[in-house]
């Protein structure tokens, strides 16, 4: 993939990085306008979030392939929330054994995905796109000392037993 057709930076709780497709993103503090959108998307969806991952998609030429946000550093239990700006653009769900799933990205529009583990999406190229695409994605990340914590919890319990 072409990193000149998809930028990303993030912010975050002091301290947390998040790591995918071998790159790690290390937050930036959080700035009035970033905690505005985060709290009034905590609002509209109950969950907290410390972290959010924005990608800038320069035209229809860029895309993200088929994934999963299924990294031990994610809080499965927190929903990811994905909120667009700018030209719309198709999301794509796929679950092994289901039909895939479409759907559009529209500016102003909050998409909330769970089951992380079982679904994969994709947004794929979109060539009659020509304006550009924002989305910030909402998540709960473990901060590594938490990492750490509960391993440590794994092993003593599981070596008392």
């Amino acid at each position: 993939m072409d990193m000149t057709l998809r930028k990303s930076c993030s912010y975050g709780d002091m301290d947390l990085e998040y790591e995918y497709s071998g790159h790690c993103e290390l937050a930036l503090p959080w700035n009035r306008t970033m905690l505005k959108i985060k709290s009034d998307g905590e609002k509209k969806t109950g969950f907290e979030y410390n972290f959010v991952l924005l990608n800038f998609y320069e035209s229809g030429h860029a895309k993200i392939g088929a994934h999963k946000d299924d990294k031990p550093s994610l809080d499965q239990t927190v929903d990811i929330a994905t909120l667009s700006f700018g030209a719309c653009r198709d999301m794509i769900f796929s679950k092994k054994g289901c039909k895939s799933v479409r759907q559009a990205l529209e500016t102003g529009s909050l998409l909330l995905m769970h089951d992380q583990k079982e679904w994969t999406h994709a947004i794929p190229p979109q060539p009659c796109v020509k304006e550009p695409h924002i989305s910030l994605t909402f998540r709960r990340v473990w901060s590594s000392l938490q990492q750490s914590l509960d391993e440590m919890e794994t092993w003593l319990f599981d070596s008392t037993m």
